[in-house]
């Protein structure tokens, strides 16, 4: 999945938007796995798409936040059987709070200094990570 992200994804950008694979599958993985255990997978991953797009801690502080809010809600949600569209805006809530946490992280330190940046990473990558997810639910085996 990483190599996907990183090989893949990153040239496959509509508007400077691109899909974030790695947060769809931890959110896949969240009512799989205990919340320590997610929060640990967040934290690796994380730190190794960091490492790769040279953006060190803010992917990594930006998922293991996530993960660690969304965990118990997620698991709760896995018991019951969803339907695209509920997938869809459970997966762009997710991919905006990340990117919304991302965006702050990097405000901090001066990343990121235009609208048309922030705009692009806020709502293209949001929307792109939810399309490609609910595509990715579609497709899977049951």
């Amino acid at each position: 999945m990483l190599a996907a992200q990183v090989i893949l994804v990153r040239h496959l950008q509509i508007y400077n938007a691109e899909a974030d694979l790695i947060l769809i599958f931890l959110l896949w993985l969240c009512p799989r796995k205990s919340r320590t255990e997610a929060i640990l997978f967040a934290a690796a991953f994380g730190l190794i798409q960091d490492a790769v797009t040279d953006l060190w801690g803010l992917h990594m502080f930006s998922k293991t936040l996530l993960i660690f809010f969304f965990h118990n809600y997620l698991s709760k949600l896995s018991e019951n059987r969803l339907i695209l569209w509920q997938i869809f805006l459970i997966l762009l809530l997710a991919a905006f709070l990340h990117n919304l946490i991302f965006l702050l992280l990097s405000n901090f330190i001066d990343l990121y200094s235009t609208g048309i940046v922030v705009g692009s990473t806020l709502i293209g990558s949001s929307l792109y990570t939810a399309v490609v997810g609910s595509f990715l639910h579609l497709v899977r085996n049951e």
